[in-house]
């Protein structure tokens, strides 16, 4: 397949490419490491007249503020993240989930923001269409869907890995305007709306992700099912933090995202009340694992039934608890 033909603007800021997609508005497109957007180019899926690349732009290194917060480049290649020394110590769950994307090579092109900033994906949607279907699906601006017959909405799922991740340690996104820069948490960069998943509005890129210091004993868990390993977008991954109290035997809170099961990263609110202020424990983590699915209802997608995906989830679940919790024995006392 060969790509459609366009214009390709390389800019020498940050500041310069928000203003440059601001002037072209929807004909044009950011790009950095194009492996999410280059395919759906060659599918036919978008044909934007100007990509305006990030990829000549160097990448700050991963920093830690006199709060002790980290400071992410969402310009950051995913293998230079999952191997980032300051990464690993101080968010080692962003690291696993950074080396759990693809393969080694898709790693050293895909960025951080890029990964966190991708469409959602449809076993449908995003192949070529001649021989599948001729009426367009709702991702087509057409009125019906093909994986969930008779489906009155999209339900192409949001499959990023680092983003559960993120969302679970509290990040909060830096975006860039032409006129203002702005923050938001992470988990608000999601629309929950597969047409339009992203908050973010035309001139608008995403800069930066900062994380928060840890507060007290953490442990944390990034899980991600596939059949085929980094060879394919999960049926389904969680991320766990547990923030412990200061004896280190009683949860004081815990995050809970689940992500490739919707239409954005999922949070697992009443799992998480359920978690806060108990004692650690199988049953618990057992119990915990059983209400994240009751209130995350994963779509069937990619092959994957919708009873397969619950099952596989509460395995998940209970799994990262496990990890989670046995991270927090090997490093008692330790507030990062």
């Amino acid at each position: 397949m060969r790509l459609p033909k366009f214009e390709h603007v390389q800019p020498s800021s940050r500041e310069e490419a928000s203003r440059l997609l601001q002037e072209h508005g929807s004909r044009a497109r950011l790009v950095s490491g194009g492996t999410d957007l280059y395919p759906r180019m060659k599918y036919g899926l978008t044909r934007p007249d100007v990509l305006i690349s990030l990829k000549g732009l160097p990448a700050t290194p991963p920093t830690v503020d006199p709060n002790g917060d980290l400071h992410v480049d969402a310009l950051m290649t995913l293998a230079d993240l999952a191997r980032s020394q300051t990464v690993l110590e101080k968010t080692p769950l962003l690291s696993e989930a950074a080396l759990s994307v693809a393969s080694n090579q898709i790693r050293h092109m895909g960025t951080l923001g890029g990964n966190l900033c991708q469409e959602n994906r449809c076993p449908y949607y995003n192949q070529t269409h001649t021989f599948q279907f001729v009426e367009p699906c709702f991702k087509r601006n057409g009125d019906q869907c093909y994986l969930i017959p008779k489906g009155k909405k999209c339900w192409a799922v949001f499959s990023s890995d680092t983003a559960p991740a993120l969302i679970s340690l509290g990040a909060s996104a830096t975006i860039l305007a032409p006129k203002e820069r702005r923050q938001l948490p992470l988990e608000n960069l999601y629309t929950g709306d597969p047409l339009k998943p992203l908050t973010i509005s035309d001139g608008e890129v995403l800069t930066e992700i900062i994380i928060p210091c840890p507060l007290s004993l953490r442990g944390t868990a990034f899980m991600k099912f596939t059949l085929r390993g980094g060879m394919e977008y999960a049926a389904l991954s969680v991320a766990v933090v547990l923030d412990m109290e200061n004896d280190g035997v009683l949860c004081r809170a815990a995050r809970i995202t689940v992500g490739s099961v919707g239409a954005g990263p999922i949070r697992a609110g009443k799992g998480e009340n359920a978690m806060a202020g108990q004692r650690l424990s199988k049953n618990l983590f057992q119990e915990v694992a059983q209400l994240v699915v009751s209130e995350t209802h994963p779509f069937p997608h990619h092959g994957y039934s919708a009873a397969y995906l619950r099952a596989c989830l509460e395995v998940e679940t209970r799994r990262a608890f496990s990890l989670a919790a046995e991270q927090i024995t090997r490093n008692p006392g330790d507030p990062g």
